[in-house]
């Protein structure tokens, strides 16, 4: 079948079935606010009966003004005792259904957060990613061919209910129909294998070995970056493994690359002339990527598309987070981003006033201004009432009278290079471990997040003569991985590089402070932030490094 007769079968089929759906998600942004309410009407009743509901008069909530006045803005830590609990009783906390499912992401402590799913929730997900796929479908080309797409994994453990936990994208791509499942490269069980060297060198097989990819489907592009160094860095094992139709030793798929001697030659030749293989060598038509584009992701898309064929598209996945799936891009053509408003509720705080704690009311979808950046607040039918996302957003455009969002970057005091989202407590509480345990008296520090290089750097300062202590940066890096399981992972991968540390010259934490309030911050209320990104922060601590 030719890429072109099968870009156009895709499309048809994708219309056929959900035409219909995001004619009505269209329909619903020329009245935000009565799709709001409807919405808001559904999640207060079927949430009235709960614990949560009850203490907080769901029954009397009417509007989103009342549902501001009954329940305080949430964090996880305030939901954990309601999530943990209904998981172990099966007593209706949260929501009135038993959540089926688990979304796990890292957390501000060191016990990561379970994000309850419920059936319906699944569902939801499940129609939000057939959604984006049908709008996807719009781009030339994208769906003529083979879908390299990479999920975490289905299920990395289970509560202590038995609720199983992990990745719901992993649930549903193993869950897919077997003919759909066909369109793609990689066999879900990938997923699952724990050693990161071989689960990237099994994917690397996977993908060389099939010429007819046309779209990559992937979260963050970084991933992408790291698979094409991958075999670059060991072309002879992959190659011969594309030859022979074998995988790395220990891992099992019921599915096979299959033997291909002569592209693993094709792709040699071409190694041999360039010194590198490009993804514009392996996979030559491919039409577009689909993936974040917005905050530190930028970086990893910018140091990949040189490797990408000409033509090729960067498509914006969307807002897309544990606890909500937060946008559909309904015109990858324009990367317009559609809130899910017909799902969940959702609110916003300008950043500014978020920022110095203006204690001003949330506003709605309808409310925004374009250009402008909020902080995210949402409301799911899975749970997480008045939940803040700490994620920053920018309104980019309007869809009639509903605004379109921008991931920006994580809020305060939460930096993400490849997803990890790294809390300042965690920073805290690592450093300052690792200083007691050492000895070592520090007077101020502060790790700067740097996209650039995927690195955090720790910048300490201490008191008197200090140290150089060689081993200081490993052992932060290890607390800090075992406090957060996203850390873990991406430095497991290598798509972080290992924490570096800076010993700083006696003075410079007071430097910095002196600099801040030069600039407008009041001195009697600074407050240093221990973790930040390293574009924002303004200060060049390398130029304050102590000497030898």
């Amino acid at each position: 079948m030719s890429p072109q007769i099968g870009d156009l079968l895709a499309r048809t089929g994708l219309s056929v079935r959900h035409g219909r759906r995001y004619a009505r998600r269209v329909a619903a942004t020329k009245s935000p606010g009565e799709t709001q309410q409807r919405v808001l009407e559904r999640i207060v009743e079927d949430g009235a009966g709960t614990a949560f509901g009850k203490r907080h008069g769901f029954a009397a909530v009417r509007s989103l003004a009342d549902l501001r006045q009954a329940v305080p803005v949430q964090s996880y830590e305030d939901l954990r005792d309601d999530i943990e609990a209904q998981e172990f009783t099966g007593e209706p906390r949260l929501t009135a259904d038993r959540p089926v499912y688990y979304n796990r992401t890292s957390g501000t402590v060191a016990a990561p957060k379970n994000i309850p799913v419920t059936a319906a929730g699944l569902t939801r997900i499940q129609r939000n990613q057939q959604l984006g796929a049908y709008a996807f479908s719009r781009w030339p080309g994208l769906f003529g061919g083979k879908v390299f797409a990479v999920s975490g994994a289905a299920v990395e453990g289970h509560m202590a209910g038995g609720t199983p936990y992990g990745s719901a994208s992993g649930l549903l791509y193993e869950k897919q129909p077997r003919l759909l499942r066909a369109r793609y490269v990689l066999p879900a069980e990938l997923s699952a294998i724990e050693d990161y060297e071989q689960r990237y060198l099994a994917m690397a097989v996977f993908g060389v070995a099939e010429p007819r990819v046309t779209c990559t489907a992937i979260p963050n592009s970084s991933t992408l970056v790291r698979l094409l160094d991958l075999v670059n860095q060991r072309p002879d094992d992959v190659l011969r493994m594309v030859a022979d139709g074998r995988l790395p030793d220990g891992v099992r798929s019921e599915a096979t690359p299959g033997r291909h001697p002569d592209r693993a030659a094709r792709l040699q030749a071409k190694l041999d002339a360039a010194g590198r293989l490009t993804y514009a060598d392996i996979w030559p038509d491919l039409a577009g990527v689909v993936t974040w584009t917005g905050g530190s992701c930028g970086v990893a898309i910018r140091a990949l598309q040189p490797m990408l064929p000409a033509d090729c598209g960067i498509i914006e996945l969307g807002y897309v987070a544990s606890e909500v799936h937060g946008t559909v891009n309904v015109d990858p053509h324009r990367n317009a981003c559609l809130p899910t408003l017909d799902q969940t509720i959702f609110e916003f705080v300008p950043r500014e006033r978020w920022e110095t704690g203006d204690p001003t009311e949330a506003v709605g979808l309808a409310e925004l201004e374009e250009g402008e950046d909020y902080y995210v607040i949402v409301t799911t039918a899975d749970g997480l009432y008045r939940y803040d996302m700490n994620d920053i957003v920018r309104v980019t455009g309007w869809l009639h009278d509903t605004p379109t969002l921008a991931f920006v970057q994580k809020g305060k005091g939460v930096t993400s290079i490849t997803g990890e989202k790294v809390h300042e407590s965690q920073v805290l509480e690592a450093v300052c471990s690792a200083l007691e345990e050492r000895e070592i008296e520090s007077t101020f520090f502060i790790a700067l997040a740097d996209p650039e290089t995927a690195t955090y750097t720790l910048y300490v300062e201490t008191r008197g003569e200090g140290t150089s202590d060689a081993g200081f940066a490993g052992l932060v890096d290890a607390r800090l991985a075992s406090a957060n399981i996203e850390y873990q992972g991406k430095r497991a991968s290598a798509r972080l590089a290992p924490m570096r540390v800076v010993w700083l010259a006696p003075g410079t934490g007071e430097a910095y402070r002196a600099r801040r309030v030069s600039e407008g911050q009041r001195d009697a209320q600074f407050k240093y932030l221990h973790l930040q990104y390293a574009g924002e922060c303004g200060f060049d601590f390398d130029a304050h490094a102590r000497a030898g």
